[in-house]
C-alpha cells in the first residue's frame, strides 16, 4: 500500500514538472478583477469641461495681453498731451519771459491760480470725475542757463531758484533736441513716476531764452485704467459665462442626440421609429446606416427562417403523396389488387395534399410580403360597410357549406346587413384610411377562421368613436384554452393532430392577419378622425 502511494505521489510530481503541466497548471484559475475607472465622466461633462478649460485659458491670455497694451498706450497719450500743452505754454510765455514780466510775483500768482483750479461742487460726480476740476499738471519755467524761474508747485515742493540744467528735459531742449524725462517721485505709491515734456521759449530772433516743462503724474490716470480693467474683466466674465452656458447646451444636445441613437439601436427589435436630427447630419447618417444594417440582418434571418419553415411543412404532404403513389404503383405487382374504393382514396389523398402544398406556398408568399421590413401600405379613404357587404357576399358559399346562418352586420348595435342607402354621417364615421387590398386580406382571413370554427352563427360588429373604428367578428364556436391564447399567432400552431392540415392553414391566417393589422395600426397611429385602430382577431377563433 505504501509503495503504491509513493508511486502515485511520484507520478503526480513528474506530471506537474513536465512541460504541459507548466503551460497548463492544475488549480483554480484566479481571475484578475477589472480595474475601475477613476474618472467615469459622461461625454456631456467631458465636452463641457474641455470647452470650459479652453475658454478660461484663452480668457486669461487675452485679458493679460490686452491690458498689457493699455498702460503703455495710456502713457503715450499722456506724453502726447504734455507735448501739446508745452507748445501752447511756450508760445504764451514768450512775451512775459522776454519782457521780464514772468519774474513778477503778481504774474506768478495769477499762474498759480490758473494751475490750482476750482474745486468741484457737484456731489453727483463720481470719485474719478471729482479730480478733473483740479489740475494735475506741474509747470516750471527756466532761463537759458537752466535756473528755475517759475514752479507751479506750492511750498514746500516749490523749487524756484534751483538749477535744472542737468535734467534731461531741460538739458536736451536747451540744445535744440526733444526734451522729455520720467522721474520716480514716490517709491511707496503705485506708478509714482512723473512724466515731463519740455519746449523751448524763443525770442523774436529765434534764440532760446528759456524752457517750459510740463509734467503729469502717471498715477493720475490710474483710476481710468482701473475702471477700464474692471470693465474688461466684467465683459470677459460675462462672455465666458455665456459661452459656458452655450457650450453646456450644445453638449446637452449632443448627449441627448447620442442617447436617442443608443435607445434606437437598443430597441431595433421593437421596430421603433428612427429619430431625425435637424442639426445633426452625421447622426442622421449613423441612424440610416444602423437601419440599413438592421434590414440586411433581418432579411438574411428572414430567408433562413422561411427556408427552414417551408422545408419542414412540405415534408408531411410530400410524404403522403409519395406513400400514395408507391401504393398505386405497386397495385397488382405482388398479387394483391387494390379495390376501387382504396384506389379512389389514394387518388384523393394525392389531390388533397397537392392542394395543401399549393395553399401553403401561396400563404407563405403572401405572408413573406407582409413581414418584409420595407413593407409599406398605400392608404386611401375606405368605407367599411360596402367592403364588409361585398366580403359577406363572396363568402356565401363557404357559409352555406358549413351550414351556418346568414352573416349579419351591426353598426353601433343597428342591423345594417342589407342596407344600401347609408346616411352620410354614418358612412363617414365608419370610413378608415387604409390599404384596401390588405384590409380585405385581413378581414377575409379572420372571417375564414370565424366561419370554419363556428357552430351556427357569425356576426360582424362595428363601433365608431371620435378617433377609432373597432371591427369585431364573433362566432358561437368554442373558446381557445388559456394556454393557447399566447401561441395563437404562431405560424403553424394547432390544437389537435386530427385536424392538423386544416388548423395549420387557418392558424397561418391569424398570423397573417396580426401582421397586416399591426402594420395598419402602426401606419395610421398619427392620422386624424376615422382610422382603423383595433382588429380583435382573438374573438373570431
Amino acid at each position: 500500500m505504501n509503495h503504491n502511494a509513493n508511486n502515485a505521489e511520484s507520478d503526480t510530481h513528474n506530471d506537474q514538472n513536465n512541460w504541459y503541466a507548466k503551460l497548463h497548471p492544475i488549480g483554480t484559475v484566479q481571475q484578475t478583477p477589472k480595474r475601475k475607472r477613476l474618472l467615469n465622466l459622461s461625454i456631456f461633462f467631458r465636452i463641457w469641461l474641455a470647452v470650459a478649460l479652453v475658454l478660461i485659458i484663452c480668457g486669461i491670455v487675452v485679458f493679460t495681453q490686452l491690458f498689457g497694451y493699455v498702460k503703455p498706450t495710456a502713457q503715450q497719450v499722456i506724453e502726447d498731451t504734455l507735448l501739446d500743452t508745452s507748445k501752447l505754454l511756450a508760445a504764451s510765455l514768450q512775451v512775459p519771459l522776454a519782457t521780464g514780466e514772468l519774474y513778477d510775483e503778481a504774474y506768478q500768482a495769477q499762474l498759480d491760480t490758473a494751475f490750482v483750479g476750482i474745486p468741484a461742487t457737484n456731489e453727483h460726480l463720481g470719485a474719478v470725475n471729482q479730480t478733473k476740476s483740479y489740475s494735475s499738471f506741474r509747470v516750471y519755467v527756466t532761463d537759458s542757463s537752466g535756473r528755475v524761474i517759475y514752479d507751479s508747485l506750492p511750498q514746500p515742493d516749490n523749487n524756484e531758484g534751483q538749477n535744472y540744467g542737468r535734467w534731461n528735459d531741460v538739458y536736451l531742449t536747451l540744445r535744440g533736441q526733444y526734451g522729455a524725462r520720467s522721474t520716480l517721485r514716490d517709491n511707496q505709491q503705485r506708478d509714482g513716476s512723473v512724466m515731463y515734456v519740455a519746449q523751448p521759449i524763443k525770442n523774436m530772433s529765434g534764440e532760446i531764452i528759456g524752457v517750459v516743462s510740463v509734467g503729469k503724474p502717471v498715477a493720475s490716470v490710474l483710476p481710468y485704467l482701473d475702471d477700464t480693467r474692471n470693465r474688461m474683466l466684467i465683459t470677459v466674465l460675462f462672455i465666458s459665462t455665456a459661452a459656458l452656458i452655450l457650450a453646456g447646451l450644445i453638449a446637452w444636445w449632443l448627449k441627448q442626440s447620442i442617447t436617442l441613437v443608443t435607445q434606437y439601436t437598443s430597441s431595433l427589435a421593437e421596430d421603433t421609429k428612427k429619430p431625425y436630427f435637424y442639426l445633426g447630419h452625421e447622426l442622421n447618417s449613423l441612424t440610416d446606416t444602423i437601419e440599413t444594417m438592421k434590414h440586411r440582418l433581418e432579411n438574411r434571418a428572414y430567408v433562413t427562417d422561411y427556408v427552414h419553415t417551408l422545408t419542414h411543412e412540405l415534408k408531411s404532404p410530400l410524404t403522403a403523396i409519395r406513400a400514395s403513389s408507391e401504393l398505386l404503383e405497386d397495385d397488382g405487382l405482388d398479387g394483391h389488387t387494390l379495390d376501387k374504393e382504396d384506389r379512389q382514396m389514394l387518388i384523393e389523398t394525392v389531390g388533397e395534399q397537392s392542394v395543401k402544398m399549393q395553399q401553403l406556398i401561396d400563404r407563405l408568399l403572401l405572408l413573406a410580403k407582409v413581414e418584409q421590413p420595407t413593407f409599406k401600405l398605400s392608404r386611401q379613404l375606405t368605407p367599411l360597410l360596402p367592403l364588409l357587404q361585398s366580403l359577406i357576399k363572396d363568402n356565401t358559399a363557404k357559409q352555406q357549406q358549413q351550414n351556418l346562418q346568414p352573416i349579419d352586420i351591426y353598426i353601433d348595435d343597428q342591423h345594417m346587413t342589407n342596407t344600401t342607402n347609408l346616411p352620410a354621417e354614418l358612412l363617414a364615421s365608419t370610413s378608415v384610411f387604409a390599404d384596401q387590398f390588405w384590409l380585405v386580406q385581413v378581414l377575409q382571413n379572420v372571417l375564414d377562421n370565424a366561419i370554419h370554427f363556428a357552430d351556427n352563427t357569425v356576426d360582424i360588429s362595428l363601433h365608431s368613436t371620435a378617433r377609432t373604428v373597432i371591427i369585431d367578428i364573433f362566432n358561437d364556436g368554442k373558446l381557445l384554452p388559456d394556454y393557447a391564447i399566447e401561441k395563437a399567432f404562431e405560424r403553424y400552431f394547432s390544437l389537435s393532430h386530427q385536424s392538423h392540415s386544416v388548423q395549420q392553414v387557418k392558424n397561418q391566417n391569424t398570423t397573417y392577419t396580426l401582421d397586416t393589422g399591426s402594420a395598419h395600426h402602426k401606419a395610421d397611429s398619427k392620422q386624424s378622425d376615422s382610422i382603423l385602430k383595433k382588429v380583435p382577431v382573438l374573438d373570431s377563433l
